[in-house]
């Protein structure tokens, strides 16, 4: 019984830890991801990549991760602009984006339109968890000056 007991606890309390985060409903699944750890790491040593936050300016000013860009994701704005600005990154290295939403449903459609635009799938990929994951794992977010 005790077991049992505690068992039921252990379920109930692991999608507040963050454990289960891999398993969440997230926007546009078949898109990859990467993890918080993979990124961290990637910054950390100094890859060739670009890290695009699509959260807005105030967010973005606020505190970004390190070497992060910032293309505002608003899906009521005339897309023309941002699709400008995403035409103008790098379709040689690795992009990652990131939002602030627990589906990741901001970076997901923006790494969708840089498919769209022509970019490979392999050189596209989403935090997984956004930069909520990454400051409950403890890592910085910059501000801007």
């Amino acid at each position: 019984m005790k077991v049992l007991a505690t068992l039921m606890l252990t379920v109930l309390f692991l999608p507040a830890t963050g454990i289960l985060a891999a398993e969440e409903n997230v926007v546009l699944p078949e898109i990859p991801r990467i993890s918080v750890e993979e990124l961290k790491k990637m910054v950390d040593d100094g890859g060739d990549f670009v890290v695009v936050d699509v959260r807005d300016a105030g967010s973005y000013t606020a505190g970004h991760i390190k070497g992060a860009i910032n293309i505002y994701y608003d899906s009521t704005a005339d897309p023309m602009e941002r699709q400008m600005m995403l035409l103008a990154l790098p379709m040689d290295k690795l992009i990652v984006t990131y939002c602030d939403c627990t589906d990741d449903a901001s970076s997901a459609t923006i790494a969708d339109e840089l498919y769209i635009l022509g970019y490979e799938r392999d050189k596209i990929k989403v935090l997984s968890g956004g930069s909520l994951r990454w400051v409950e794992l403890g890592h910085p977010m910059v501000p801007s000056n």
